[in-house]
């Protein structure tokens, strides 16, 4: 043999071996790769899984959000008119207010009239006293 062709029996036995090696180094890089691909796919499931979950709570919150407008506006109309209701109350009870302090009036009047009546009811009886005496002496 001569050495040309061992030179290309060497090339062949390493590019053999080369090639043996860059198969391996290949099947290794496909299967890191379709790790990483189930790798990705596992994590867009999961980001697929979490945006429908943030879909669902925002949904939620949405009507939670309504329902507490609902609720705020049903305790405002409540409160409006439970105000409105103490107002008419406060107005009764200034009008009695005043009527009372009118009627305390008026009665503090009756009371000095009744007073100057008992006090001229009380000359009268007097009078009456001396009119029966001398009415005595006269028809005596």
């Amino acid at each position: 043999m001569d050495a040309q062709q061992i030179a290309e029996k060497v090339r062949d036995l390493i590019m053999g071996a080369m090639r043996e090696e860059f198969r391996e180094f290949k099947a290794e890089v496909r299967g890191q790769l379709e790790g990483f691909r189930l790798a990705i796919e596992t994590m867009n499931k999961r980001m697929d899984a979490i945006e429908r979950r943030m879909d669902s709570l925002e949904r939620r919150i949405d009507e939670t959000n309504k329902k507490i407008d609902y609720v705020r506006d049903e305790l405002t109309a409540r409160i409006d008119e439970t105000n409105k209701r103490i107002d008419e109350t406060n107005k009764r009870i200034d009008i009695l207010s005043t009527r009372l302090e009118e009627n305390t009036r008026g009665l503090g009047e009756l009371k000095a009239e009744i007073a100057a009546l008992r006090s001229r009811q009380e000359i009268i009886e007097d009078l009456v006293r001396r009119v029966r005496k001398l009415e005595d002496k006269v028809f005596a």
